[in-house]
C-alpha cells in the first residue's frame, strides 16, 4: 500500500510533465537513452528527471540498463504515453483531490465546516476533463447514444437538448458538432467552467450551442416543458441537493422527453459494493471522500450523497422527482465500466 501510494503520484507527475512521451520518443530497447537526453526532450532538469526515472525503474514500469539508460516496452508506451488508459488518467487525477487534505480534516470534525467549496480544488476540473476524454472520446457518439436509443433521433434533428452540469462543455460541444440539426444547450453553476466552454465554442465556431451559468437546483422558469432530451454526465452526485436538480430536470422535459443520467456504478450498500467490485470500490469511495462528498455537503440542508450513492438511492430520488418506476430503466454500458445509465421517460 505504501509503495503504491508513493509510485502513483510519481506516475501522475510524469503524465503532467510529458516525461513518458519524451522517453517514448527518444529511447527504445535497441537504443536506450540517458537521463540527460530524456530531460532535454521534456524541457526539464536532468537531476529531477533522473530521480523520477529511478522511482519508476525500481517499480518495474520503466526498463533500465546496467549503465543507467532507460526505455519503455511496447506495452508501457501504449499505457503511459498519450491518452489511452483510464487507470493512468485516474492516477493523474489523484494529486488534484488530495491537495485539500488539511481542509478536509477540518470538515470531518463536528465543529468544522459543512464541506468544501469547488474553488478549493484548483486544477481538479482540468484533471477531470482529461479523464472524461479518455473514457468518452472513443465511445460517446459511436456507442453511448446508440445504446440509449438516441442516435437516430439526434441525427434526424429538430430536438432541443440540454446538458446539465456541463462543466467546461466537453459533452455539449461534442454533441453540437456531431448533431448540427439539433439545438443544444449546456448549463453549469461554475462561471469559470462556462468561460472555458464559451472559449471552446468560439474556437470551434458552432452555431447550434449556447452555454448558461445556472444553478441545477433552480433553472429558468421559461424552460418548463421545453427540452426533448436532457443529459447529465457524472454530475448529479456532486449536487448538494440532487433531489432539486432531478425535479428541475423533470419540469424542463417535454411530455415524452428522455432523460439520461450517467452515474458511478454502485448498489447503495458498502458490503454489496465490496462483493461486486472488490478493491476497486475503495478507489471510488476514496474519490468520493476527498471530493464528491465534501462539495456535495457544503450547506446545512445538503443531502450529502457522495459518488457512491448507488442505484437504490438514485432510483428513489428519480421517482420522487416525478418519473414513474416503470419509466426508469437502468443500462450498464460495458464500454464505460465504472458507470451505469439511468434512462428515464416523462409521461
Amino acid at each position: 500500500m505504501l509503495m503504491g501510494g508513493m509510485i502513483t503520484p510519481t506516475i501522475a507527475l510524469g503524465k503532467k510533465l510529458g516525461l513518458f512521451e519524451a522517453l517514448a520518443e527518444v529511447a527504445s530497447e535497441s537504443s536506450p537513452a540517458d537521463a540527460k537526453t530524456i530531460a532535454e526532450k521534456a524541457g526539464c532538469k536532468e537531476r529531477y528527471v533522473r530521480e523520477w526515472l529511478a522511482v519508476l525503474s525500481c517499480a518495474g514500469f520503466i526498463e533500465v540498463t546496467p549503465d543507467e539508460k532507460f526505455w519503455l516496452t511496447h506495452e508501457a508506451k501504449h499505457e503511459f504515453s498519450g491518452m489511452n488508459n483510464f487507470v493512468v488518467a485516474q492516477m493523474s487525477f489523484l494529486p488534484s483531490v488530495v491537495k485539500t487534505f488539511t481542509e478536509l480534516t477540518e470538515a470531518f470534525k463536528k465543529e468544522g465546516p459543512y464541506g468544501l467549496e469547488y474553488s478549493q480544488f484548483s486544477d481538479f476540473y482540468s484533471s477531470m476533463d482529461i479523464m472524461t476524454r479518455v473514457m468518452h472520446d472513443a465511445h460517446l457518439i459511436s456507442k453511448y447514444f446508440p445504446l440509449i436509443g438516441m442516435s437516430e433521433r439526434l441525427e434526424a434533428g429538430n430536438l432541443r437538448v440540454l446538458d446539465v452540469g456541463c462543466g467546461s462543455g466537453y459533452h455539449a460541444l461534442k454533441m453540437a458538432a456531431t448533431y448540427p440539426k439539433c439545438e443544444m444547450h449546456g448549463a453549469d453553476i461554475s462561471e469559470p467552467a462556462i468561460e472555458m466552454a464559451n472559449k471552446s465554442l468560439k474556437e470551434e465556431g458552432l452555431k447550434n450551442l449556447t452555454f448558461h451559468v445556472e444553478d441545477a437546483g433552480k433553472m429558468p422558469d421559461a424552460w418548463t416543458n421545453s427540452f426533448d432530451f436532457i443529459t447529465i454526465f457524472d454530475a448529479c452526485h456532486d449536487q448538494m441537493r440532487p433531489d432539486l436538480c432531478l425535479k428541475e430536470i423533470y419540469r424542463m422535459l417535454k411530455p415524452g422527453g428522455i432523460f439520461a443520467m450517467l452515474e458511478v456504478r454502485g448498489t447503495s450498500n458498502i458490503h454489496s459494493d465490496k462483493e461486486k467490485q472488490g478493491p476497486l470500490a475503495a478507489v471510488f469511495y476514496a474519490s468520493s471522500m476527498f471530493h464528491c462528498l465534501p462539495v456535495g455537503s457544503n450547506r446545512e440542508d445538503a443531502l450529502c450523497m457522495g459518488a457512491m450513492w448507488g442505484e437504490k438511492r438514485a432510483r428513489k430520488l428519480i421517482q420522487d422527482a416525478g418519473f414513474k418506476c416503470e419509466n426508469v430503466k437502468v443500462v450498464e454500458p460495458k464500454f464505460f465500466p465504472i458507470n451505469i445509465v439511468y434512462l428515464c421517460t416523462k409521461e
